[in-house]
């Protein structure tokens, strides 16, 4: 049985057995995505009893059917959709073709990659050169034309610096170009943490016209070589002379230069076009080099905004600008695990609960909202980082990511002026609002800090026994109104302004603890 398969913005057709075609990533699926969300062998389509099913492969999310998800084998309709974690997968009619668009409608999807023998033998490459280089040896080949050429960039420049959002600023990027550079398929690929480019945009002047996969290749020697590739004719590229691929696929003229900011590559701006349509110049490669500048820079300044509000949530603003001086060119990347000092302070606010049995959902979320918000406050002015809320508790350590050496004394004076805050917020609560009071416990010493967690969500946070001491001096020792300290913070601090207390033996502690109390009640902030 042949069935049409529409996968990102692609027409498959495939022949369809008992054994069936697989879908998913990895190199062994019949059909491959290239959603990262997606297994290695994600689902199965296949033949039962004459009729097209579709079953989940034991993949990590789930596969659904027409938003349902699949607990067995289902029966397939014409113009049902299968969806693999996030990529649609849609049964379409043979017969049926995409209306045709206009340029810069700015279709966007992501599309498969698949490699192909296609190198760059025959084609000229250019080398990546600063937008001012760009315009000069523009001025020196056609110095009639400098003037229309500024006139396409401040429009460019005009437009990305109103886009809101990467995708926004993607789509732009893609309009802008298509609408200047004639081509039949444009792509914007991004690398990802991995170096691996990944397809963000894709437009297309008739969807679903071209089914053929692009070709890794040019667009991975345009990023790592860093220059531009113009291919005025690939079918007669003699590195082709003993394959069809070329005339198969229809791949005639391609010309894709790299985005690069500070000689750090972000990825490529793709362009196929037909010798019918006149295949690209090199007036085409001026344009699009220029115009890849641009787009470098609106996407490293989209990715650095996304990454500092991010961060601001929970780092102080010095803390923020330390991470990003060390993380330039990355999208939101990852903060390695590292062996560090440091003091973990939890705060939890007694009280709250009482609170909240009388009060309606919403006020109780203000005065909470209130509440944290004075109290983080305290921790980031101090250099301090937020880990976490946890119900009506908070998480913050002091010295990671950016060291600090007087990480302990920050520590104590945050839970000071936390609880002075708390003191000054109960002063204004209404009549018949309870008192809140709040118990502190502070331990420092080594720990783990670094972003932890999956690919698709990651919190940077602190592991380790200094950050269990620290919840068990704050849940088991200290009482409302308290700062209790562990016994390395007494030491980092010295015997002034704390009390000794008993030696307890806490949970998962296995030796005694020896805290302290710090004496806060009438100090100034």
């Amino acid at each position: 049985m042949k069935m049409t398969l529409l996968i990102e913005g692609a027409r498959r057709p495939v022949t369809l057995t008992e054994e069936g075609v697989t879908l998913g990533r990895g190199e062994s699926a019949t059909l491959r995505v290239a959603s990262q969300v997606a297994s290695r062998v994600h689902c199965r389509i296949f033949l039962k009893d004459g009729s097209p099913y579709v079953e989940d492969l034991h993949s990590l999310n789930g596969t659904s059917l027409n938003s349902a998800i699949l607990t067995g084998p289902a029966p397939l309709t014409l113009g049902d959709v299968v969806t693999l974690g996030e990529v649609n997968v849609r049964w379409v009619p043979e017969e049926i073709r995409e209306s045709s668009t206009p340029r810069g409608a700015g279709e966007s999807s992501r599309i498969a990659l698949e490699d192909r023998a296609f190198d760059a033998s025959g084609s000229v490459m250019i080398p990546h050169a600063s937008l001012e280089a760009l315009l000069a040896r523009h001025q020196a080949e056609k110095p009639t034309e400098v003037g229309p050429l500024f006139q396409r960039l401040a429009t460019m420049a005009g437009e990305l610096l109103r886009a809101a959002g990467l995708r926004e600023l993607l789509e732009s990027v893609m309009t802008l170009v298509t609408g200047q550079i004639p081509c039949q398929r444009g792509l914007i690929l991004l690398t990802n943490a991995h170096g691996e480019l990944i397809p963000e945009v894709l437009w297309e002047e008739r969807p679903g016209a071209w089914t053929a996969p692009i070709s890794r290749t040019i667009a991975r020697t345009a990023m790592e070589h860093r220059v531009t590739i113009l291919t005025t004719d690939a079918r007669v590229d003699p590195r082709f002379a003993g394959g069809d691929s070329i005339q198969i696929h229809g791949i005639t003229s391609a010309l894709c230069t790299p985005l690069i900011v500070d000689d750090q590559a972000l990825g490529v701006i793709y362009l196929e076009s037909s010798l019918k349509k006149g295949g690209f110049r090199l007036e085409d490669e001026h344009l699009l080099s220029a115009m890849g500048n641009f787009a470098a820079v609106g996407i490293q300044r989209e990715r650095e905004t996304r990454f500092r509000q991010r961060l601001e949530r929970y780092h102080s603003p010095q803390v923020v600008s330390e991470i990003l001086k060390a993380a330039q060119n990355q999208d939101a990347p990852q903060l390695q695990a590292q062996r560090c000092e440091i003091s973990v302070l939890f705060a939890d606010i007694s009280g709250f609960t009482r609170m909240s049995e009388g009060m309606e959902p919403l006020r109780l979320a203000s005065v909470l909202n209130r509440s944290f918000e004075a109290l983080t406050e305290q921790v980031f002015l101090r250099g301090g980082t937020l880990d976490k809320y946890i119900g009506d508790a908070l998480m913050a350590f002091f010295g990671a990511p950016a060291p600090d050496p007087d990480h302990a004394r920050h520590a104590v004076e945050a839970a000071i002026a936390m609880q002075q805050t708390l003191e000054a917020l109960n002063r204004q609560r209404p009549d018949h609002y309870p008192e809140l009071k709040m118990r502190i416990g502070i331990n420092s010493g080594e720990a783990f800090a670094g972003d932890i967690g999956c690919e698709k969500r990651m919190d940077y946070t602190v592991m380790g026994a200094t950050v269990n001491l620290a919840s068990r001096l704050e849940s088991l020792v200290a009482h409302p109104g308290q700062i209790v300290v562990g016994p390395r913070t007494a030491a980092l601090l010295g015997p002034a302004g704390l009390r000794p207390l008993e030696s307890v033996l806490l949970k998962g502690i296995e030796m005694p603890v020896e805290p302290y109390e710090v004496l806060w009640e009438g100090t100034n902030d």
